[in-house]
């Protein structure tokens, strides 16, 4: 039983880890395709805001390897309580989405024109911001989830048409997440640039309650 907790453990934290690093990859998209319309000003924030994003997920990547080979030395050495493998086994079922989530986070309701690309840029910035669970309207978003254009302006969400206007939902510190989502030079702001016609709005949520991913 330990052993196959704790191999879940150590699964955990590598796949969270491996999502980090394509995050750090994939969120880089939405600036690239905002540069056009930038002033000169605010291009020297966004270069700014981007080499701090950069530093902060480094930090992070280099953090999780560390709890990497922390738990594989305490699961091939027998060490680590069953109480904490128990623990981080529960927290794969959350990150996996796998499990039902409830508790504090922010939601971003987009109502006007919005594709699959700036909705993966958007999953991929509320996870670097920390957000510990996602969800578009009612589809839980996971960690191998992918979107694509649907028909009549429908976005899909792992094979699932889902209509607008979409409310992105995530579950985590809701004050670090609505700074990140708001601050100058942020993904919303970007938004707003490229999708002059869309309205964002970014809110706090107390209370929130997010359904497992559904059965593929």
């Amino acid at each position: 039983m330990r052993s196959r907790v704790g191999g879940a453990a150590v699964a955990a934290v590598a796949l969270l880890l491996g999502v980090l690093v394509v995050s750090q990859f994939r969120s880089r998209d939405v600036y690239s395709r905002s540069l056009e319309q930038e002033t000169p000003e605010s291009l020297t924030t966004l270069i700014a805001d981007l080499n701090d994003r950069n530093r902060q997920l480094r930090e992070e990547i280099f953090d999780l390897q560390l709890r990497v080979d922390r738990a594989q030395s305490q699961v091939s050495g027998g060490q680590g309580t069953l109480e904490e493998s128990q623990r981080q086994l529960e927290q794969l079922e959350v990150f996996s989405a796998q499990s039902r989530v409830t508790g504090p986070g922010i939601s971003i309701r987009v109502d006007g024109p919005f594709d699959d690309h700036a909705l993966s840029d958007l999953v991929n910035e509320l996870r670097n911001a920390g957000a510990e669970a996602i969800a578009v309207n009612d589809a839980r978003v996971g960690p191998r989830s992918w979107f694509a254009a649907g028909a009549n302006g429908d976005l899909v969400v792992d094979g699932t048409g889902v209509r607008g206007p979409w409310t992105v939902r995530s579950i985590g510190a809701s004050d670090v997440l609505y700074v990140a989502m708001t601050r100058t030079g942020g993904i919303v702001g970007q938004f707003q640039l490229i999708y002059q016609r869309t309205r964002f709005t970014v809110t706090r949520e107390n209370a929130l309650d997010l359904p497992p991913l559904a059965a593929q």
